[in-house]
């Protein structure tokens, strides 16, 4: 007797699983007095820089997904006076580009050594 598969899942729900697995990373690494690797992935995180694999993130949030809260961030613009602005390439929309001001992003390990990728924390320059 064969198992049946499970359905392929959809580009929207892979992407939901991607926010949803970058949400338990950060609340984990940001409870208690955490290992130094792991406070060093969590201080990557919480410092996103061009190129960076993102996701728009606000920590008490109950609403709807958006699948287009995942992207690659393109650039960071700050000015003396005006909010910060980030440009981001939904995952979903290559090639599209999204703004927005004041976001709340986080960058997402998006390499397979999570310590390589952490203990890159020059400061971003935009």
């Amino acid at each position: 007797m064969s198992t049946p598969s499970p359905d392929k899942p959809t580009a929207e729900q892979l992407v939901e699983h991607i926010a949803q697995v970058g949400r338990a990373l950060w609340a984990a690494s940001h409870l208690g007095s955490p290992a130094p690797v792991v406070a060093q992935l969590r201080d990557r995180m919480d410092h996103p820089r061009p190129g960076d694999l993102v996701m728009e993130f606000a920590p008490f949030s109950t609403g709807d997904f958006d699948p287009h809260s995942v992207g690659r961030l393109l650039a960071i613009e700050r000015r003396p006076g005006w909010p910060t602005r980030y440009v981001i390439e939904p995952l979903l929309l290559p090639g599209e580009q999204r703004d927005g001001m004041d976001l709340s992003l986080i960058a997402l390990p998006d390499q397979r050594s999570y310590a390589r990728w952490a203990d890159d924390l020059r400061p971003c320059e935009d």
